[in-house]
């Protein structure tokens, strides 16, 4: 019985080394990064103790990638969530052929972000040769500059980020809507219940720890995801209206070579994930 226990550990041990190799030893070398100022080459780094988070705080792009990572963050997935919720309810609801409307849902999943953000910024070009202009040019709409323009290029990120997550969102709540006995609606069709009690009183309930896990899953996908997406569409501009924290880490990191400031954004992004995902817990338990 021991001996069956060693070997048990014996084979989860490859993982856990894969585990420090690739994930632990460098989240805490980076933690220890934060620390010092550094520019990635020199052979010495200076410590500087917490001068790199207190720099954070007194810069200006920092805290405007910090506000645009929330706006964009907060929008994608509270629309993501809703939108693929209802879809789900409503194409799981008797439709014919709602497993080809899944798939054809599920299909900007698995296109490369850098391919979605190219074909986009075609649909948003700021004349009538884009596809957005050329719909609204049909209703005797002016054309907009879309991704060119402060006021709109964050909405319209925050379209093609809920669009690009539709679909594997309304994968897992299908799969957490088949799970829901069939009983359940049918003692409440004879109580008399309308189909909108049937979902707020068993279906919203009956899908909390789905929804958790889509809405985690949702927000970190919209703090790190967006990377690619950015930087093909708007660069982060217009006049920084779209830097997020990604794309500012990145700047600070790999062009300007500032590795003890970039560290730091990265364990305030860490931590600001870990914040979010507590909350959507505690707010999911207590509904």
């Amino acid at each position: 019985m021991k001996k069956n226990k060693y070997i048990g550990y014996l084979l989860i041990l490859p993982t856990y080394i894969l585990f420090a190799l690739f994930f632990l030893i460098p989240l805490l070398y980076s933690f220890k990064l934060t620390f010092y100022e550094w520019n990635g080459f020199s052979p010495t780094m200076e410590f500087v103790g917490l001068q790199n988070y207190m720099m954070l705080f007194q810069s200006q792009d920092f805290i405007n990638a910090l506000k645009n990572t929330v706006v964009y963050a907060g929008s994608t997935v509270i629309l993501a969530v809703f939108i693929s919720l209802v879809l789900s309810v409503v194409v799981q609801d008797g439709i014919k052929g709602y497993q080809t409307i899944k798939g054809i849902y599920f299909l900007p999943h698995i296109v490369s972000l850098v391919a979605v953000g190219v074909v986009w910024s075609w649909v948003f070009l700021p004349n009538s040769s884009g596809l957005l202009n050329a719909i609204i040019g049909v209703f005797g709409l002016e054309s907009q500059k879309w991704l060119a323009d402060p006021n709109l290029a964050m909405g319209s990120l925050v379209i093609i980020g809920v669009w690009k997550s539709i679909g594997y969102n309304m994968v897992i709540f299908i799969a957490g809507l088949l799970s829901i006995p069939e009983s359940l609606y049918e003692a409440a069709k004879i109580d008399g219940a309308t189909k909108l009690q049937s979902f707020t009183k068993i279906t919203v309930p009956m899908l909390k720890p789905t929804m958790f896990f889509v809405m985690v899953s949702a927000t970190i996908y919209s703090l790190f995801q967006v990377f690619d997406i950015v930087n093909v569409t708007t660069g982060g501009g217009p006049v920084g209206s779209t830097e997020m924290l990604v794309t500012y880490l990145y700047k600070v990191g790999f062009e300007q070579f500032q590795i003890g400031y970039a560290s730091a954004i990265a364990f305030v992004l860490f931590i600001m994930t870990a914040l979010i995902t507590v909350i959507q817990k505690k707010f999911i338990e207590e509904r």
